[in-house]
């Protein structure tokens, strides 16, 4: 075949009725049922990602209108209307991008032939496809010309950012959301293009074509296209040629980081590199990772991840090995990070420094075993004072004049969190056998079971009732260097991984 008259294979397969549509099963349907009743409205918005069908459902429905066996649901492609707007020289189809000259004169074109009949056809159908191109005074044109429009005429405008349309020009269109193509319907697809192209090529790299592919049916066929014409049959063979990154490459990284083993982290980018990744999509990769094993973690698998079950096997058999806060304190670590590395000179430095950066993010002790801890010391003070009880000495009562500190004390080693937090806070007031103790906004005893907790505490080491009184203050706090350098907070921020956002003073300092 001469090259030169080769069709790539987004336009050889680009769907000439509806049945044809790969997805929009919602759009099709509605369009289609319009059709039928002769309910269709007069200005139609098409939005959604780009490949996913908007300028193609445009072209079948000026189809649908025009057909000689019409307006019908499924036109014939036999007749000459039907003909001629699919080979696109159709003088009543007309389609006007407005991404090239932001289309003031085609829209007061527009105006001075809408009025006019259509020369051949049914109607006239006006496709705008990027409408949100459109200039001011193109969209006042366009304005006058919807709010009453020709019964013979039909405006179709298709769009990637909705938001970007005027309100005016909104409320006088009928919407239609275009959905990203699911990862496994795409995947049939490609199957079924390969399957006509006689090409013989691992599912592996349509999977990996599709999820690159992100729900665009257009992006997919042009990176089949691709893979096609450089002889791609095998899943190795696709990763060189487009530099994607290794599934595996990724689970190996992603385990390292929750072992916070830097040294196979250094090693890991070393790899990328010399496999020739880009590291910057390599980055990318691995924080949807860190996203994914939040999810499942998050959810206890209830969330629907559209992938291979290869990969959600390992994505549930790595977030086993972690906690909820630390998979958020990761996925944080590094989302924050893409940018950077994306602008950087030199992205491969900065990815590793990103890497190290996530490896000393402390691993985070879950609540649940702080509070079995207390309940471990609780019961072990329990015995301690039955056995006392039962010997000839006599009984002793827990003791009721510990001071302050020395009670932090105790409650930092019941929970290290909870005795930071009371560290940096004023002693409480006493009044009437109770304390009365003051917290700052977003402390974490505005948690009720840490509340609860302290107030237990409080109640069996001192013998008092416990109030806790939140106050706030938008003045900068004096005692926030000293604060930080405190070791009991370098202890909490080595243990949690975290940084100190905000220090609020309290009252009386």
């Amino acid at each position: 075949m001469n090259s030169m008259s080769y069709l790539v294979l987004a336009r050889k397969y680009r769907p000439q009725n509806f049945d044809q549509v790969v997805g929009q099963k919602h759009v099709v349907r509605t369009l289609k049922n319009a059709i039928s009743q002769g309910r269709l409205a007069h200005a139609l918005l098409f939005s959604g990602i780009r490949g996913v069908g908007k300028t193609t459902i445009a072209r079948i429905l000026a189809k649908a209108l025009n057909c000689e066996q019409g307006p019908t649901p499924e036109p014939c492609n036999e007749c000459s209307a039907c003909k001629e707007i699919t080979e696109g020289r159709a003088v009543d189809v007309q389609e006007i991008d407005a991404a090239s000259n932001r289309g003031i004169d085609e829209i007061r074109e527009l105006r001075e032939n809408v009025k006019f009949r259509p020369a051949r056809f049914r109607y006239k159908v006006y496709i705008i496809d990027e409408a949100h191109m459109l200039t001011r005074e193109a969209f006042n044109a366009l304005l006058k010309t919807l709010e009453e429009p020709p019964p013979h005429v039909h405006f179709i405008l298709a769009t990637t950012e909705p938001q970007k349309i005027p309100v005016t020009i909104l409320s006088r269109c009928q919407r239609y959301e275009f959905r990203r193509l699911p990862w496994m319907e795409l995947v049939e697809h490609l199957e079924d293009v390969s399957r006509k192209e006689g090409v013989q090529i691992e599912k592996e790299v349509l999977e990996i074509i599709a999820r690159e592919a992100e729900g665009s049916v257009r992006d997919a066929l042009s990176l089949l296209d691709q893979a096609i014409s450089s002889g791609v049959k095998t899943r190795q063979e696709l990763l060189d040629l487009f530099g994607l990154t290794d599934q595996l490459l990724l689970e190996e990284t992603a385990r390292a980081i929750l072992k916070r083993d830097m040294a196979s982290c250094f090693t890991l980018v070393q790899k990328a590199f010399e496999q020739g990744l880009d590291l910057v999509h390599f980055a990318q990769d691995l924080t949807e990772f860190f996203r994914n094993l939040l999810v499942l973690k998050s959810s206890s698998g209830k969330v629907f991840l559209d992938m291979p079950e290869s990969e959600l096997a390992a994505l549930r058999a790595l977030s086993l090995e972690a906690e909820t806060e630390e998979l958020l304190l990761l996925f944080q670590t590094l989302l924050s990070a893409v940018e950077n590395i994306r602008r950087s000179p030199l992205p491969r430095l900065s990815l590793e420094l990103t890497l190290a950066k996530a490896c000393e993010v402390g691993k985070v002790i879950p609540l649940e075993k702080l509070f079995a801890k207390l309940e471990d010391l609780k019961k072990a003070s329990a015995w301690q004072n039955e056995a006392a009880k039962s010997s000839e000495a006599p009984s002793k009562s827990p003791p009721r004049d510990l001071s302050w500190d020395a009670f932090v004390r105790k409650v930092k080693e019941a929970s290290p969190p909870l005795g930071a937090l009371l560290e940096t806070l004023a002693s409480p007031e006493e009044k009437d056998g109770t304390l009365f103790l003051k917290i700052p906004e977003g402390s974490l005893l505005e948690d009720k079971t840490y509340r609860q907790k302290l107030a237990a505490l409080v109640s069996e080491h001192l013998g008092k009732g416990l109030e806790v009184e939140t106050f706030s203050s938008t003045n900068p706090s004096p005692l926030r260097q000293k604060l930080i350098e405190k070791p009991v907070v370098q202890e909490v921020l080595k243990i949690f991984g975290g940084r100190i956002a905000q220090v609020k003073p309290y009252e009386g300092e």
